[in-house]
């Protein structure tokens, strides 16, 4: 019983899941509706679409063992795949003429993912801790309610990566100063 709560919490706090749902709110808070729809647009198509189908392959190859890359050996090739990935969706974004706070965001994010990869070498990050964090500072300007909502159920995503034995304690501990340390800079430069 507590692996099937621990997987329902593991998906609905997704990394995917939460960028998308903060994205959509972010974006059609501060554009108007086609504005934010192209933007959604480019980085679905270029960045995060992307990452979902190489994931999905890889996995069916048998390559990763399983769609969340828990393997840390595994993870290297992850990053390589999306840090160009993410680059290069900064760069459609710039020439979108997309404001500061989109591309700020969006080279903190990759900052995030770079020293995921860094630390990745030693360590495993808990990205899906990482971005829980990250994405309730990125909501603390625009909607507080929902950011307190994420900082309070990261505790909750953090014991299922561990229930489901994804994670080991040291591995949370890095989402989580990953996520506070990009996180504030959020609130720092944005």
């Amino acid at each position: 019983m507590k692996n099937k709560i621990a997987r329902i919490i593991s998906q609905v706090g997704h990394p995917l899941l939460l960028i998308l749902a903060f994205l959509i709110y972010f974006l059609f808070s501060i554009h108007n509706p086609e504005k934010a729809i192209l933007t959604f647009l480019i980085i679905l198509f270029l960045g995060i679409l992307p990452l979902v189908f190489w994931n999905l392959i890889r996995t069916k190859k048998g390559l990763y063992s399983n769609f969340d890359v828990s393997i840390r050996s595994q993870r290297n090739s992850m990053y390589l795949f999306v840090l160009p990935s993410a680059f290069f969706v900064l760069l459609a974004l710039w020439a979108n003429g997309q404001p500061d706070a989109v591309l700020i965001g969006s080279a903190i994010l990759i900052q995030l993912l770079c020293l995921a990869f860094v630390i990745n070498f030693k360590s495993k990050v808990s990205l899906h801790v990482a971005i829980t964090i990250f994405t309730a500072f990125g909501f603390w300007e625009i909607n507080p309610w929902i950011a307190i909502g994420l900082w309070i159920s990261s505790p909750l995503i953090a014991w299922s990566r561990w229930q489901l034995r994804r994670h080991e304690p040291m591995e949370l501990i890095w989402g989580l100063l990953l996520g506070l340390i990009c996180g504030i800079e959020i609130l720092t430069f944005i």
